[in-house]
């Protein structure tokens, strides 16, 4: 916009409606944004208007709940000769009163947080959204961690959700160091920054290897099961998110021989494990493979239970728990594939099955060879 122009908008603005920003996008409109309060009333809106300060054509957008709701001189009571000014100072009256809400209970506290939620408004650092009973506030859409959000209960600052891993103590550590909004946003944004390696090392492995737990994968999840061979799986969990490697625990699931065999091979690989590597990189080297069973894309466009073999116990291939058939005999010439959890049970129907030790034996239910397996560390492998 024209320096005189922007100056005096912007001055207008200032002295006015604090909250609010202004800019010209690439085709002449101006748009302003950011979060207004009038008569103890609060709202965020974004205002499109392609004649400033005429209204001719304008569009505007109110926050209802999480979403905007669009007002335009079709459906809001606007008058022909009115320009910005007249708009703003009019809102109170054109809006229906559910687009709002009365800061007069608790008005001291409620002042001051939204005294901060206006000061936070950063659309180019991340969304800021609010529901329509202005109690609930949730910022997403991070630059590089769009997949990631903080949900908070205002003016409490309650934690309510968020899209770290479920290990991570979030209501203990802003307990402890948050005491404003803006105390919030700042350690959440220095823990995803602190936990990029975390997500960094999940990267390959999710896109490059057949990930069968958990399904669907999230950020919150720090454990991983996916095929290292036929009949064999690797289970890789990192214990502490903030130090990806030094908490990494590995385990692996498959035929007792097999598993002893590569349990050797994994024991002298970590020794010589490459930190300037990512996981997946260092797996691929201990295991000296050029990659790990992935997916076939050909199959995507079917329903999951027709890609994968069912479990031969309950004929089903993934539980509700997300567990899926990953147990098979000791016997290399028997076809028993199933969920650890069902195999358990099984187990506990025999006579003559016991458990020693962590470790349970029993039959195997179709060729009655000897099983013996870890259900405690197959039974937490969703």
């Amino acid at each position: 916009m024209m320096s005189s122009e922007s100056t005096n908008l912007e001055q207008f603005l200032a002295e006015k409606y604090p909250g609010l920003t202004a800019e010209r996008n690439k085709g002449g409109a101006i748009i302003i944004r950011g979060v207004t309060c009038s008569e103890g009333k609060w709202r965020r809106l974004k205002l499109y208007l392609p004649h400033h300060p005429a209204l001719d054509g304008f569009q505007l957008y109110v926050q209802e709940q999480l979403e905007y709701k669009c007002y335009t001189a079709s459906n809001l009571r606007v008058q022909t000769d009115w320009v910005l000014e007249d708009l703003l100072s009019h809102l109170p009256q054109l809006l229906p009163a559910t687009e709002s809400i009365s800061t007069t209970n608790n008005a001291a506290q409620r002042s001051n947080i939204y005294a901060d939620i206006l000061a936070l408004h950063k659309p180019q650092e991340y969304r800021l959204q609010m529901d329509a009973g202005y109690s609930r506030i949730r910022f997403s859409q991070f630059p590089d961690f769009e997949q990631h959000y903080l949900e908070l209960e205002v003016p409490t600052m309650r934690l309510l959700e968020h899209s770290l891993p479920d290990c991570v103590q979030l209501g203990e550590m802003l307990a402890k160091s948050a005491r404003t909004l803006s105390d919030v946003l700042n350690l959440f944004r220095k823990l995803l920054e602190d936990l990029r390696p975390f997500y960094d090392n999940f990267m390959d492995i999710d896109e490059l290897c057949h990930v069968l737990q958990p399904s669907p994968i999230t950020t919150k999840h720090n454990t991983r099961v996916f095929p290292l061979k036929d009949r064999v799986y690797l289970k890789i969990t990192i214990v502490d998110p903030f130090a990806s490697t030094t908490s990494m625990a590995l385990k692996i699931i498959g035929p007792t021989d097999e598993v002893a065999r590569l349990r050797d091979v994994l024991s002298d690989g970590l020794g010589n494990w490459d930190a300037e590597l990512d996981m997946h990189k260092n797996l691929l080297r201990i295991f000296d493979l050029c990659y790990f069973p992935m997916p076939d894309w050909n199959e995507t466009d079917k329903p999951e239970e027709e890609q994968e073999k069912h479990c031969n116990i309950c004929f089903v291939y993934r539980l509700d728990s997300g567990e899926v058939p990953i147990v098979s005999c000791d016997n290399p010439r028997c076809v028993l594939l199933c969920h650890a959890a069902c195999l358990d049970e099984w187990f506990k129907t025999l006579l003559d099955g016991k458990t020693y030790l962590d470790v349970s034996f029993g039959l195997c239910p179709y060729c009655k060879s000897r099983l013996s397996t870890s259900f405690a560390a197959l039974l937490d492998a969703a």
